[in-house]
């Protein structure tokens, strides 16, 4: 009876703990100064409201951020404290639900200690888990700048001639607006666009996909992106700005960018007409259609977009999307010098080119967000493109036998044009559902369909005469009707599984993933005849059509590729880990209805894929944390197709129906760490990447007429490893900052010269360094910088190569109490190890005068003068195993423009952002401190 009673009793206690914890509340909150930076390490304390007795006491994050647990109902006092500011209180009452106090500013103090003088500035960088975040008020940039002049002043981060964003070698493959995304995947909108007097901070973020951190189950998807936070006073109200200026050479440019802010709801519109390579927007064309000049040359080109984010501040239901048009009319002129590396000869390539592009195209993608209960959220994505491009060529090229004394074996010309449409719709639609009865256990599914369609009509003309073959001539004249149009449909299913409680943090992890697509593909090749008369050049008839079966095809091809993944993840205070093995079954098979003899019979391969990923915390600002993933590619199905493509004839280039999927073991380690007190930012990464039945190019050459045959191989030994390092810090004096970075990489490829194995060594270092001195108004940084680059080859007759980058660049902008500013940046360029007369020594002087005027300073009127000593060039080199690859195309050089910029808001007053940090000097008023100050 005693033991019965005991058990009741102990039963009783438990249901009343169970209770208590069930009633408990937790508070969290944020505490931040007078001019939004978040305070790290502020003493939170809760107090009894009847006697101000301590409760229970907690510390800041490195955001600023706090949370106190399992709190009982009742009245309390908030009490939080920090050096240099004024404690704060605040009364608060808890029930039965969680409270989110709203963000608690703390003063500075008006008391100064004897003899202490408090001083302090912005940390510039943070490092932090996957996270590098840079203060965006300590880059001084000029009046009405956008946030593409911002990123060129960061460290660590590069921005291309083409505009394409890395940070730490990693393409940055989106940009979001206080974390709602700004059109879409293509980030080159907001950086070309947004004007950088919005920006408060700017996060250089390393995420999993979208799907994967809705889910909680890892896809092997990872992406960087990066995350701009809006300045406090512009979040409600309107504000933007207009541009407009002509310049020299009948050069223009123009842009608007106008935003309406509200209660958490945004809405973009956006315009870019010039003619000075400003394309705001990524140029899609040249993914879909041939486009003889790529990326380079000089763009003429028209945008417009708005992009929207509207609904619940709570997040259950919200809609956003972007609408974007934009037009491109592109002009390159190219010259190229190719060495082939054989191992029983020296060739040469020698050619000159002139193409133009032009393309339309309109794209839209949207998202429905609807959180239906805490458990469940819905999410539909849907998407459209319309793309329409014209396209001219023109080359020339003479092939060279021989080193010292250059043998002339091929001379050639090449001219085409396209004309291309394309349609694309499609969408995805996302469940996730988490069970109330069971916590920890989840269920998701995601469904995704898409259909293009592309139709191109091609037109080539190749006149080659080769005069090693007793000076013949060879003639082709082709239409070919290009016609791909394609189906994919995928599934994903994924379950969560806690393993015992769910406070241990221990889950089990189930997806099954998978794609089918089938694509049709026609190409269908008609021939002009040509007749050779026995003096003259040849003869092109136009007045007939003759298919060609040989050089045609009408492939119909399937693809189904499945993912089954199990994993374990375990999630502590002082470390996360997520490890699991998938098994990647892949289907493929293709057949052709002109010749059944190019067929490729239906195919399975099976792969496993394993996977890891851990992070340990130190503390709050110092981590590292390790990834390792294998991944399948699948050959393409051109790569696989054994059907010449000759719309070149002295380029031929056919597939390899014997191909194996590819397999790489990628590793990478990464560390990063913060010093609020010394405000100093360190973060290394490496990663090693070792690649199994690599898919390569390998060519054979002909000697007597310089034509080449291109098919492709699986090889073993191919890899690489890349080394990144990153260091910021304040000296003594704020307003002196240093960066240093240096990235490191080798890789190994093997390729074929001329059929022959050749295995290709290459090493790159490039460290660079930055000093800024920043006083309150004007700025000074000096940039050095240097890059080696050697390659060895195993073939004795690929001579090793080595090519030095040297160099660097000064800023200077001085912003005058008067509205007056004066920038310049100069650069001094420098290469060694190109080919003959690629090598370069070249200055670039850049320089403006603005002045500010009207009220607020909202008007400007700035003279900028580019590539003053008019050195510009524009030069390439690419290394392969069968090639060393030297370019230079036509630039854009020396202009004059005179711009007129108004800017606006409707920001009422105490709301306003501080228009020194508008206009560049990136200092504002207030403490602005982060960390504790500094004695």
């Amino acid at each position: 009876m005693g033991l019965s009673i005991r058990k009741t009793l102990m039963s009783f206690a438990i249901s009343l703990l169970s209770c208590s914890a069930a009633l408990a509340a937790n508070i969290t909150g944020t505490i931040t100064d007078s001019s939004d930076e978040p305070l790290i390490e502020a003493t939170v304390r809760l107090l009894a409201a009847k006697d101000s007795a301590f409760v229970k006491g907690v510390t800041t994050d490195i955001n600023g951020k706090f949370s106190i647990n399992n709190v009982k109902k009742g009245r309390y006092i908030i009490q939080t404290s920090y050096i240099g500011y004024n404690n704060h209180y605040e009364d608060v009452r808890i029930g039965e639900s969680s409270l989110t106090l709203k963000p608690i500013v703390m003063k500075e103090s008006t008391v100064m200690l004897k003899e202490t003088v408090i001083t302090a500035v912005k940390t510039e960088i943070v490092a932090k888990e996957d996270t590098l975040e840079y203060n965006a008020g300590s880059y001084k940039t000029q009046p009405n700048a956008v946030m593409e002049d911002l990123l060129k002043k960061l460290p660590g981060v590069d921005v291309d001639s083409d505009g394409k964003i890395t940070s730490g070698g990693k393409q940055v493959t989106k940009i979001l607006v206080d974390g709602k995304e700004f059109f879409s995947d293509d980030p080159k909108v907001a950086s070309k666009n947004l004007p950088v007097n919005m920006i408060d901070k700017l996060q250089v973020i390393d995420r999993k996909s979208d799907l994967a951190r809705l889910t909680g189950v890892d896809d092997g998807e990872e992406e960087t992106v990066i995350n701009l936070t809006v300045k406090k006073g512009m979040k409600n109200g309107y504000f933007g700005v207009v541009n407009a200026g002509y310049g020299t050479d009948e050069r223009y440019a123009a842009d608007f960018n106008i935003n309406r802010f509200w209660d958490d709801n945004q809405i973009t519109f956006l315009g870019n007409f010039n003619n000075i390579n400003q394309l705001g927007f990524t140029d899609s064309n040249g993914n879909r259609f041939r486009r003889f000049g790529g990326n380079n040359g000089i763009n003429t080109s028209q945008s417009f977009g708005v992009n929207f984010n509207v609904g619940k501040s709570d997040e259950t239901f919200r809609v956003g999307g972007d609408l974007l048009y934009s037009h491109t009319d592109q002009n390159t002129r190219t010259s190229q010098e190719r060495q082939y590396l054989f191992s029983d000869s020296t060739s040469y390539l020698s050619s000159r080119s002139a193409s133009r592009d032009r393309g339309h195209n309109i794209r839209g993608d949207f998202r429905i967000h609807w959180k239906k209960d805490t458990l469940t959220t819905f999410e539909f994505r849907p998407r459209f493109s319309l793309n329409f491009n014209k396209s001219l060529s023109a080359d020339s090229s003479s092939t060279f036998a021989g080193d010292i004394a250059r043998t002339l074996v091929t001379r050639s010309i090449n001219n085409g044009n396209s004309d291309g449409k394309a349609y694309e719709v499609g969408g995805d639609l996302w469940f996730n559902h988490s069970f109330k009865s069971h916590k920890g256990r989840s269920f998701s599914f995601a469904l995704d369909y898409n259909l293009s369609n592309t139709r191109e009509d091609d037109y080539s003309y190749s006149y080659n005469r080769f005069f090693l073959l007793n000076d013949s001539i060879d003639l082709y004249d082709q239409y070919t009707d290009n016609h791909n149009w394609s189906n994919r449909v995928g599934l994903r299913m994924t379950w969560t599984e806690p393993l015992g409680d769910v406070k241990n943090g221990r889950f089990l992890t189930f997806s099954y993933r998978m794609s089918y697509r089938w694509n049709n593909a026609d190409k269908l090749v008609y021939d002009h005849p040509v007749t050779y008369p026995p003096t003259g050049d040849p003869i092109v008839d136009y007045t007939q059509e003759i298919f060609n079966d040989s050089l045609s095809n009408r492939f119909r091809n399937d693809f189904f590729n499945q993912r089954i993944q199990v994993g374990f993840k375990q999630v502590k205070r002082d470390y996360n880990l997520d490890a699991g093995i998938a098994l990647v079954p892949s289907m493929s098979k293709s057949n052709d209805l002109i010749n059944t003899d190019r067929n490729i019979d239906t195919r399975w391969v099976w792969n496993i894929a394993p996977y890891l990923r851990f992070r340990y915390k130190f503390n709050k600002t110092r981590n590292i944390t390790l990834d390792y993933r294998g991944q399948t590619r699948e050959p393409s199905m051109s790569q696989l197709q054994p059907v010449a493509d000759k719309s070149n004839p002295l380029r031929i280039v056919i597939g390899n129906p014997d191909l194996k999927p590819a397999f790489s073991q990628n590793v990478r380690m990464r560390f990063s760490d913060f010093n609020p007190e010394a405000q100093r930012s360190i973060m290394a990464m490496g990663s090693v990447s070792v690649t199994q039945n690599s898919i390569v190019s390998k060519t054979t050459f002909n000697h007597e007429t310089g034509g080449q045959t291109t098919t492709y191989e699986n090889v073993n030994g191919n890899w690489n490893a890349d080394l990144f390092t990153m260091i910021s810090l304040p000296f003594r004096n704020k307003n002196w900052q240093f960066n240093g970075n240096i990235f490191t990489r080798y890789s190994q490829a093997i390729g074929y010269n001329n059929g022959e194995r050749n295995r290709s060594g290459s090493f790159n270092f490039g460290p660079s360094v930055s000093l800024a001195f920043r006083p309150e108004n004007w700025e000074a940084e000096l940039r050095p910088f240097y890059n080696l680059q050697t390659t060895h080859n195993s073939l004795q007759s690929a001579a090793s190569q080595k090519v030095q980058t040297y160099g660097g660049r000064f800023n200077g902008s001085w912003f005058a109490p008067f509205g007056l500013v004066l920038n310049t940046d100069i650069s001094y360029s420098a290469t060694s190890g190109y080919s003959a007369g690629y090598d370069q020594k070249q200055w670039m002087w850049n320089a403006s005068i603005a002045y500010q005027f009207l009220k607020g300073r909202e008007a400007t009127i700035t003279l900028k003068g580019y590539d003053l000593l008019q050195q510009r060039k524009n030069i390439s080199r690419s290394v392969t195993a069968n090639y060393i690859d030297d370019r230079i195309y036509n630039s854009l050089t020396r202009y004059f423009m005179l711009t007129f910029s108004y800017r606006f808001n409707t920001f009422g007053k105490g709301n306003r952002p501080d228009d020194r940090n508008n206009s560049g000097s990136g200092r504002g008023h207030g403490p602005g401190r982060f960390g504790p100050p500094r004695r």
